[in-house]
């Protein structure tokens, strides 16, 4: 039917095909005419013998005249027999013209289709037209093959169900998350004028937005207040990265007042174990006012709880006595010169870099926390006595075990 709707004429003078805005089409030989009264006309001289002028601009639509690529493909088609070899290679030929593939794309398609009419199983042919081989032998369309492999097609690419929903999760997280991130610039920008709205904050902070509000209170240099509400909103959230912010202002903050209502929110979260555990890792912190303020931390929150308690014992005695890099006191500086005197006379010696050594250091606080939650025991800085005593006391029933930790 295509064939016949398309090259039906034999006589290629006849090709040019004009699209009226009326909807109309006409097809025969266009000739441009000349300017008139403002506008610019054609001619189009019908098979038949008719002659219309049209207004390019008020009648016609679209003017789609033959190429030199098309007529000669009228030529060609003329000769083609009906097997399968005159189809492909003819189809061949017009993927090889300029912009054939698009040109040509339902002439190809056409060919292809009477390719495995004449030869169903025709593998060129049906790879050529998107068709894929079952096991069984049969070849179907790519929709139905893609299918039954468990793919979907999503945006013109095909996807296992799988990848399909994670990208659906993804995009319905963008989503939210421009929405929110959105709501927290309005609310920034209120904040920026004095007016704080904590409830607005905690509203927006979320699984999607609090690592956006952890950001923004990193980024206050002045007004404990402002970080405060911004820890409020965070620990509103009831997830492991709430707990992990909390206990890095909790510990690293220049701030005191912040510090402690860092450890504040911590006692309150009903989540001692875990907040423990992740304040010991300051313990192990190459600054010691890290490593005191993580023991000062802990005893506030583990002297509420049995179970966080015990968690806090093993790494408060190992962070009794802790080594540090420090500068070795009176050592040469970069470039400095000084001179020393010997039996073998004056020497000269310059500073190549930093003097520095590795000095064990005792950690009060860490001592402290200990004394606080173990009133009953007085082992000083001896890691391995508070150790021995720990191991002493508990058994396999005594240790702590929790399924959420």
């Amino acid at each position: 039917a295509f064939a016949v709707l398309l090259f039906s004429c034999s006589d290629i003078s006849w090709a040019d095909t004009v699209f009226l805005k009326s909807g109309r089409i006409l097809t025969g030989k266009v000739t441009e005419g000349d300017a008139e009264k403002g506008g610019a006309f054609i001619t189009l001289e019908m098979e038949s013998g008719a002659v219309y002028k049209l207004d390019k601009g008020d009648i016609v639509k679209t003017i789609l005249k033959l190429s030199a690529a098309e007529v000669d493909y009228k030529k060609r088609l003329t000769l083609v027999r009906n097997i399968a070899t005159d189809h492909i290679e003819i189809a061949k030929w017009c993927a090889k013209q300029d912009r054939g593939k698009t040109r040509f794309k339902e002439q190809i398609r056409w060919h292809y289709e009477n390719v495995i009419l004449l030869d169903p199983d025709h593998s060129a042919a049906r790879k050529k037209l998107g068709h894929m081989k079952l096991a069984d032998g049969n070849w179907v369309a790519e929709a139905e093959f893609k299918s039954r492999q468990g793919y979907i097609k999503v945006r013109k690419r095909w996807v296992s169900n799988l990848s399909a929903k994670v990208k659906a999760s993804e995009d319905e997280f963008d989503a939210k998350f421009g929405a929110k991130k959105k709501e927290f610039n309005m609310w920034v920008r209120e904040a920026d004028r004095g007016n704080l709205q904590p409830g607005v904050l905690a509203d927006i902070c979320d699984d999607t937005t609090i690592l956006l509000v952890y950001e923004s209170a990193v980024g206050v240099t002045s007004g404990v207040e402002l970080v405060r509400v911004h820890l409020d909103a965070i620990a509103s959230v009831n997830s492991n990265l709430s707990i992990r912010i909390l206990c890095q202002f909790a510990m690293m903050h220049v701030s005191k007042d912040v510090r402690e209502h860092a450890i504040a929110l911590l006692s309150r979260s009903g989540n001692h174990g875990k907040a423990v555990l992740t304040l010991a890792e300051g313990l192990k912190f190459p600054n010691r006012g890290v490593v005191h303020a993580a023991a000062f931390a802990i005893a506030e929150i583990a002297s509420t709880d049995e179970y966080s308690r015990d968690l806090a014992i093993v790494p408060l005695a190992k962070s009794l006595i802790t080594t540090h890099n420090v500068k070795i006191p009176g050592a040469l500086q970069p470039g400095s010169l000084n001179t020393s005197f010997g039996t073998g006379g004056t020497s000269f010696q310059t500073g190549g870099g930093p003097q520095t050594e590795d000095k064990d250091f005792e950690n009060q606080p860490s001592l402290d926390a200990l004394r606080r939650l173990f009133t009953e025991v007085r082992f000083g800085f001896n890691e391995n006595a508070w150790l021995n005593w720990y191991v002493e006391n508990s058994t396999l029933l005594d240790m702590p075990v929790r399924s959420d930790e």
